[in-house]
């Protein structure tokens, strides 16, 4: 009788060690699955927050320049800001006339998604990862700028920015509204 009462216990342990080891795996599994899904979730927060500080930094560049322009002209994909005359102290010159030789460049290249700025015959990057379509899919276009009254002048700036390399990762909207403060009547 105690020869078969051993094998009937053998025969549940081993049954329980099978259990408790496919448990462990299974929870094991999972916890690798949790700890995969935060990290992406985490470089997705990295990317959002990389593509969202650099839209931003580039926009306030532009925006200082831009603020103390006398005028703008768009082209397509660019925007040629001119400045005041400066004096040889770094003040402007009176009355404010545009000083037409050193011409500020911004340029948006959609086939190389860059943001380009060009002053005193430096270009910069200021951003990357610019896509030609908004987050919806229209196609939009980066610079125009309006008259919004006598002596007042707008420049939009309207961006639409991928966050990371991957072309299938979500999109941010970036617009912004200018005003000139040295525009000059017209």
């Amino acid at each position: 009788m105690h020869r078969g009462r051993n094998r009937r216990t053998r025969g549940s342990m081993m049954l329980e060690v099978v259990m408790a080891s496919t448990l462990s795996v299974i929870v094991i599994a999972l916890l690798v699955s949790t700890q995969i899904q935060v990290l992406r979730n985490y470089q997705r927060t990295i990317n959002h927050n990389t593509a969202n500080r650099a839209a931003y930094n580039a926009l306030r560049e532009i925006r200082e320049i831009a603020q103390q322009a006398v005028s703008v002209t768009v082209s397509g994909a660019t925007a040629t800001i001119l400045l005041p005359q400066r004096d040889a102290n770094g003040r402007f010159r009176t009355p404010i006339l545009p000083d037409t030789a050193n011409p500020v460049v911004v340029q948006v290249n959609f086939s190389t998604g860059q943001l380009r700025l060009t002053q005193n015959g430096q270009t910069r990057t200021l951003l990357t990862n610019l896509v030609n379509t908004t987050p919806q899919g229209a196609s939009y276009t980066p610079f125009s700028v309006q008259q919004v009254a006598q002596g007042v002048v707008a420049f939009h700036v309207r961006l639409s920015v991928r966050e990371g390399q991957d072309p299938y990762t979500q999109r941010m909207w970036f617009e912004e509204c200018i005003l000139l403060r040295n525009a000059t009547q017209n």
